[in-house]
């Protein structure tokens, strides 16, 4: 699965570090707060498709980016990690977007330690991709863990169905564990280790009052949006 290489294109030769790419803009942003599964789906769709995706370098080292990523829709900084979604005549620089969505009481304990102000990054990508207009797609990060078929509907709406193999998820998604641990052990790695039986692993350390604080906040920032949640019971 490492043996693609792309010739690099030219107009990204500024982008040698492999982030949020200059124009040519690719057609889809990609929005997950962090830890919410974005490696897993660069890992597999590198692996599968030979095509680079933003951030430091993965399996795929040149080429032209396949989508732009972001943690926080809002942030008018360019940067590794963000990008802005509209530009200057707030007009969306992209036709498509996913949103990796992940039990916002893991993200909470796991990404953002327990910090309410980060919080409310989870809350505008919800509201961002639920007002955007364009062809957008909603990944949960449980069916990523648990359903192989969940990368068909990321493979397809990317514009690349017939790169799909149901047959070499479960191998490359283990392989993406071993790149995690080895590659983020800033982060300590994988904890969960991709387990279906840890998906609701962090948020064991909430206290109470932790959770009236989050489930306040999510449905203050959220509204009627709050319904995204519902997959997990909260």
């Amino acid at each position: 699965h490492y043996n693609h290489m792309n010739t690099i294109n030219t107009q990204e030769q500024s982008d040698l570090l492999n982030q949020n790419g200059k124009p040519p803009f690719p057609e889809t942003l990609v929005i997950s707060s962090e830890r919410s599964g974005l490696n897993l789906v660069r890992h597999i769709v590198e692996s599968l498709s030979g095509r680079r995706t933003p951030g430091k370098p993965h399996l795929i080292e040149k080429g032209p980016l396949l989508f732009h990523r972001t943690h926080s829709v809002p942030s008018t900084i360019e940067g590794p990690v963000r990008t802005t979604m509209y530009n200057y005549h707030n007009i969306p620089k992209y036709s498509k977007i996913i949103l990796l969505l992940r039990d916002p009481r893991e993200v909470f304990v796991r990404a953002f330690e327990k910090s309410t102000d980060r919080l409310l990054s989870y809350c505008w990508n919800i509201n961002a991709y639920d007002r955007f207009k364009g062809n957008k797609l909603l990944i949960y990060y449980d069916d990523l863990i648990t359903q192989d078929m969940s990368f068909k509907d990321i493979f397809e709406f990317l514009g690349m169905p017939n790169l799909f193999d149901e047959s070499q998820i479960a191998l490359v998604r283990k392989e993406s564990l071993d790149w995690y641990d080895t590659y983020q052990t800033k982060g300590k790695g994988s904890i969960t280790k991709g387990d279906s039986e840890k998906l609701i692993f962090h948020q064991h350390s909430l206290s109470n009052e932790d959770l009236v604080q989050l489930l306040t906040i999510l449905r203050s920032e959220l509204g009627p949006r709050y319904s995204y949640l519902s997959k997990w019971g909260i």
